[in-house]
């Protein structure tokens, strides 16, 4: 099954146009966890200081490679958006609160204190499923040229204990060759083609356009598939995202989203769709150009998916199909280019 690729039936197309009702939110917990960094408060020292930690060690999660980490931005897009303010967030409730509003899975807050001339970084981490807070060693030194020394130090302290957190993927694309074999190809009605760290899919005249690797997962255990996909030009009203599960063209899970905001998960036996999941989603970057994050985790006996980090649906799992996991793109009777990029899937 390599390298293939089936065009769909357009009436199949049609569905994606229904709404259901919003989903609470919760996360999947074990499988390249989501980790936010507040800014520190610096309490008797310079105020820049907290803000520094707290980079440093966002930088160096993000360097780990092991987990999602929020971006500041994103972090403070969110609390202008619900009018909270970083300094009200300072007991595990709030914390929790805004772990849940944000998708993640951890939060870490802490503060750079000055006595003298010594300055302590203290911090803890909440586990926002459980509420419970891990709290990272102190950590000490007089000289501020040891900043970023003393906060890997702090950062080590949380982490260290936590082996759920140190997971690798079992399989990653960046699309920097086609070391994987994808599906390549131009003619008139399609093309195929990895460009600059994207694998590009155009539909020039319309229908449904698959590609997928063979990626087995243990369906008994949690698993997470991650990829990005940029809506580059062409209809907002059909959809692109990833395929799972699959073990033909007639027999497959879909996780797509269109250009216009809507998210949809579907289920294919026979060559028959069933809609499991359908709702406008406004964190969802719409129009040409716009790139969007999407992660499928199994957690337990559940399914969940995020959009750009935020928990947009959940449904009970259900077994898959097949082994294959890859990229779909549908058009209608439209044209349509899409560029996915970073595809990463964990599981044991």
């Amino acid at each position: 099954m390599d390298n293939k690729m089936k065009k769909l039936l357009l009436c199949k197309t049609l569905m994606f146009l229904l709404t259901l009702s919003i989903i609470q939110n919760v996360y999947a917990a074990d499988i390249k966890p989501t980790v936010a960094i507040m800014d520190f408060e610096s309490v008797g020292s310079e105020e820049h200081l907290g803000k520094a930690v707290a980079e440093i060690i966002r930088t160096e999660l993000i360097n780990a490679g092991q987990f999602r980490v929020l971006e500041r931005s994103q972090l403070y897009r969110a609390l202008s958006e619900q009018k909270l303010q970083n300094s009200g967030i300072i007991d595990n409730k709030s914390v929790v609160e805004m772990g849940k509003l944000l998708g993640a899975n951890f939060i870490i807050i802490g503060s750079v204190v000055k006595m003298g001339t010594a300055y302590t970084i203290n911090s803890r981490m909440i586990d926002i499923k459980t509420g419970e807070a891990t709290l990272g060693r102190n950590v000490k030194g007089n000289d501020l040229n040891l900043l970023a020394d003393l906060s890997r130090a702090l950062l080590e302290s949380l982490f260290g204990s936590s082996a759920k957190l140190k997971v690798s993927p079992i399989f990653e694309e960046h699309f920097k060759d086609n070391i994987h074999g994808w599906y390549l190809v131009n003619d008139q009605d399609k093309r195929f083609e990895i460009v600059s760290g994207k694998y590009i899919i155009e539909s020039k005249r319309g229908g449904s356009w698959i590609t997928s690797r063979r990626i087995p997962l243990n369906q008994s255990a949690d698993f997470q598939i991650d990829m990005t996909v940029q809506k580059i030009s062409g209809t907002d009203d059909y959809g692109f995202g990833m395929i799972y599960g699959e073990k033909n063209v007639n027999n497959a899970y879909i996780f797509v989203i269109t250009g216009s905001g809507f998210f949809i998960h579907e289920r294919i036996e026979d060559n028959k769709p069933e809609r499991i999941l359908s709702k406008f989603v406004d964190s969802i970057n719409k129009g040409s150009g716009s790139s969007n994050a999407l992660s499928l985790r199994k957690s337990g006996n559940h399914l969940e998916f995020y959009i750009n980090n935020k928990l947009v649906g959940k449904t009970s799992f259900s077994p898959l199909f097949g082994d294959y996991s890859g990229c779909i793109v549908y058009s209608g009777n439209n044209a349509i280019i899409v560029g996915f990029s970073d595809i990463y899937v964990y599981g044991q």
